[in-house]
């Protein structure tokens, strides 16, 4: 039977949520939370379930007004019986168990316009959990995306920690198709950067393509914004210091002559034990151009985080080029500063209107001790028009180094310690 959880009260009554054995459901409104509930009562990250054995613990992570079961709070814990009502800010869910499996539902959606992917793939792909793909065994999944899942492995020949991401079967429906994948990702091995998540090995197995890369320690620079919101603004040179590290990596991408097209808060990761920020997902950039990507990115749709998306990038047809880059890691940029991306709204309509046609708030009425020299750099590779911004990392990296001189920072050494 299928484990869900069906909102049955509150603004967004009828989605409900599928749980597997051994996933863990981040309930919340937020972006760093896998439901994303339109409920203002509700914190960015209220509670999280876990599937674990047959048994469903609910924990509450603190959200505000609390988490109840039925009338009573959870302090900590909470075993979940099929029936139960959780009760969080004006939402209330019932876990029950159900035989049926809503596509439009599915968590692990980056967005409501995120394409929605067939059941039938995304089950197959969690039953990979303790497998092995050549001498990485799968030991459990860290996340989900519009394209397949990231498990963290064991790399057994080499005794180290690896992040393996399996494509789902949709996205590559034949052999030559898989071929073409495999070959692709093998280009971008031979690619090393400091700021760029490193490529290990590419293969497929049955039905499934796949590729090996480092393991990241930290969080994603989604976690980091979301938790601006719960303990205040950080201070403007951690958001300078992602700035410089991600223009470093868009320019070796540049090099190599390869746009990204989905520079996200979700796709920068930030390694605990120094800070070092480092950009993933560029391999799948390039294994996914021309048909694949067509098939990733139907016509009509809108794949990825819309507030993050460059004015260009929202118009079906339009050419993108790293300038579009430039866009998503300004609006990044501009989160890190403000807590929230440039342009916010509940109506998709309204929210891509935004994007290509509204001005946003200066980020120094949000935190007058943003540097106004660096404020003025976000802005600028937040122009509408792609040749009013940056026309290449490089001038966008020596106008950082430019602000780090007269802010007393040297971007030539590891200037935070």
């Amino acid at each position: 039977m299928q484990r869900q959880f069906v909102i049955v009260a509150g603004p967004e009554k009828g989605r409900s949520f599928q749980l597997e054995d051994g996933q863990t459901l981040t309930i919340g409104r937020g972006e760093a939370s896998d439901t994303k509930i339109n409920d203002p009562r509700m914190s960015r990250v209220h509670c999280r379930v876990q599937v674990d054995g047959g048994r469903t613990v609910l924990f509450d992570a603190g959200g505000t007004g609390g988490t109840w079961v039925h009338d009573q709070q959870v302090a900590d814990k909470k075993e979940l019986q099929p029936g139960s009502i959780i009760r969080i800010g004006d939402t209330q869910l019932r876990y029950d168990f159900s035989g049926d499996r809503e596509a439009s539902t599915i968590v692990g959606m980056k967005s409501p316009v995120a394409a929605a992917k067939p059941a039938t793939d995304v089950a197959p792909l969690q039953s990979l959990v303790g497998q092995s793909l050549a001498h990485y065994q799968l030991e459990k999944i860290i996340h989900k995306g519009n394209t397949g899942m990231v498990f963290l492995a064991q790399d057994t020949k080499h005794q180290r920690k690896a992040a393996v991401k399996v494509l789902s079967p949709d996205v590559t429906k034949n052999e030559e198709e898989k071929e073409r994948f495999v070959r692709a990702v093998q280009t971008m091995i031979n690619i090393h950067h400091a700021n760029i998540v490193e490529l290990y090995h590419a293969g497929k197995k049955g039905p499934y393509c796949w590729s090996a890369m480092e393991y990241v320690d930290g969080p994603s620079i989604l976690e980091v914004i979301d938790l601006i919101g719960v303990q205040g603004m950080l201070d403007w040179r951690e958001s300078f210091r992602v700035a410089v590290h991600i223009a470093r990596a868009l320019n070796c991408a540049y090099e190599n002559k390869i746009i990204h097209r989905n520079v996200t808060p979700q796709n920068l990761l930030q390694r605990k034990h120094d800070k070092t920020v480092k950009l993933c997902d560029l391999m799948l950039a390039k294994a996914l151009e021309g048909t694949l990507a067509k098939q990733v990115t139907q016509p009509g749709q809108l794949v990825g985080d819309v507030a993050y998306m460059s004015p260009e990038r929202t118009r079906e047809g339009a050419d993108v080029d790293h300038r579009s880059d430039l866009y998503g890691l300004g609006a990044t940029l501009y989160a890190l500063l403000t807590g929230h991306p440039p342009f916010e709204s509940d109506s998709l309509p309204e929210l891509v209107r935004m994007v290509r046609d509204a001005e946003p708030m200066k980020p120094k009425e949000k935190q007058l001790s943003i540097d106004e020299r660096f404020q003025d750099v976000v802005l600028l590779m937040l122009a509408k028009n792609p040749n009013d911004r940056y026309q290449t990392p490089a001038e966008l990296l020596r106008d950082l180094e430019r602000v780090g001189r007269f802010a007393g920072i040297d971007t030539d050494y590891d200037f935070w310690s």
